[in-house]
């Protein structure tokens, strides 16, 4: 099976300077069906473009029927789309399937294009196993939990499969992506899935439910290991959604650290929650090499926080952010403008908590309501999702990103505010904040920013590609800086 990570352009401008992480997703897949004794390779379309001869080269070795799996997001879902497409007027007797956020959500739609055979709904390792050896057999696949395919002119969606327990599985395969050493990240760690809240942005829970589940600690310092002394990673980030969520697990896995002087050879950040920290679980991770934490803040006003369902307060969150910096921890912080209901006061009184907070480095997102989340259909029930052609303006940084207040619609608008209102309180909010020199400076100077958001290569300052790189970006970020006063 070769599995295909379409290319996004989610971060526009600011692309050159995000780290290329590798595909979490699809190299757990990969790992399990080769863990289980079938074969599979990976093309990430960020590294290698798609093409009928670098196909042709994948599947030497290979029997058919050629099996594909394309991994789906929203943002990707046009080109998750176009690839089918394209493989299936190359290689006609195919079977292609499509996995991830965007088609578990909305399977038929998927299904509607006539190159998709299969769409695996939720945590695809077991789903695709079963799937895999039922195409490979030639055996009946009704019994497959987790799956939806079309049979004649029906749509069928069998019940949904139960969440993996990942004990058993095989540890994340960064072998499988060394021939792109020179333009992945390898720094990036995935050690749980699930989270038991339910905000109204968030689609994760459509693929990992609601129920935490760890990858053993011993594994997780194994990875830690093999990216220290085989890959020479500095700096590690955990991806997790709610990093924190059991502190005793946390407190074990730095006790792991500590007892393998891991955090003399590599610092690390995460992401977690206000509620989901205390003195002892801080001092844990302090002892142990983090550096950074980024909390999803979202605004400064309680009412709105009610509203996103966050189940916790601005004030927890003011209260976690002082005693995280209390510890000497750096912190960053994302906020979203655009909420429903939301005032323009409530915008700038985030920006104004941000500031007194004294964050780090802050994104100040626009609303995005992907499908599958309580946003989605508060703006379809209010007749303000605005969605383009094959759903590219699903993008919660693309008011930052984009060059031009005109080039997408965005996604959400909440009543009363006009669109142009809306980006350039965004635009102005990013700006003036991290444009500050004394944020700036911190910037180049450490060259990495929150949670692998800002990345500058080593000595960066001797390269004059990287010179023309930040003028380039400068000169954007100043005509849109511009355009916020015509």
């Amino acid at each position: 099976m070769i599995l295909i990570n379409p290319k996004s352009t989610k971060f526009g401008i600011f692309q050159r300077y995000v780290p290329l992480s590798v595909p979490i997703g699809l190299g757990y897949l990969g790992a399990y069906l080769l863990k289980n004794g079938r074969k599979a390779e990976i093309l990430d379309e960020h590294v290698d473009p798609l093409s009928r001869q670098l196909l042709d080269s994948m599947m030497e070795g290979l029997s058919p029927p050629y099996i594909f799996g394309i991994s789906t997001l929203t943002a990707c879902a046009k080109r998750s789309y176009e690839i089918a497409g394209q493989i299936k007027d190359w290689y006609p007797d195919s079977i292609i399937i499509l996995g991830g956020i965007h088609p578990t959500v909305l399977p038929e739609e998927a299904l509607r294009n006539t190159a998709v055979d299969f769409v695996v709904r939720g945590e695809g390792e077991e789903i695709l196993l079963e799937l895999y050896d039922a195409i490979k057999n030639r055996k009946d696949h009704s019994h497959i939990k987790g799956l939806s395919y079309k049979s004649g002119f029906k749509y069928i969606h069998n019940p949904p499969a139960e969440l993996p327990v990942l004990d058993d599985f095989p540890p994340f395969p960064y072998h499988l992506f060394e021939k792109g050493l020179g333009k992945y990240n390898f720094s990036f760690i995935s050690s749980s899935r699930g989270c038991p809240y339910d905000c109204i942005f968030c689609s994760q829970r459509s693929i990992s439910g609601k129920k935490f589940r760890y990858v053993p600690e011993s594994v997780v310092l194994d990875q830690i290991e093999l990216l220290v002394n085989k890959y020479e990673q500095g700096h590690i980030n955990f991806v997790d959604d709610n990093f924190t969520a059991d502190k005793q697990r946390v407190i074990r896995l730095c006790r792991g650290i500590r007892e393998k002087d891991l955090q003399k050879k590599a610092s690390f950040d995460c992401q977690t929650r206000a509620d989901a920290v205390d003195d002892e679980l801080l001092i844990s991770l302090k002892s142990s090499g983090f550096r950074m934490i980024n909390y999803g803040l979202e605004t400064a006003s309680e009412r709105l926080m009610v509203l996103l369902n966050k189940k916790e307060t601005v004030a927890e969150n003011i209260a976690a952010v002082k005693l995280t910096k209390k510890y000497g921890f750096g912190v960053s912080g994302t906020f979203i403008f655009g909420l429903p209901t939301e005032t323009k006061e409530e915008r700038w009184k985030a920006y104004k908590l941000a500031k007194e907070l004294d964050l780090d480095y802050v994104r100040f997102n626009n609303p995005t309501p992907y499908p599958g989340t309580k946003l989605y259909e508060i703006a379809k029930s209010e007749g303000r999702l605005f969605v383009e052609e094959g759903w590219a303006n699903l993008n919660a940084c693309a008011s930052l990103v984009q060059d031009s207040l005109a080039e997408s619609r965005l996604p959400y608008l909440p009543q009363g505010c006009q669109e142009n209102e809306l980006k350039r309180d965004i635009i102005r909010a990013n700006l003036f904040f991290s444009l500050r020199p004394i944020k700036v400076f911190k910037l180049l100077v450490k060259r990495i920013g929150p949670a692998g958001w800002f990345y500058l290569p080593p000595r960066w300052y001797l390269n004059p590609n990287e010179w023309w790189g930040l003028v380039k970006l400068g000169s954007s970020l100043l005509r849109s800086l511009a355009k916020i006063y015509l």
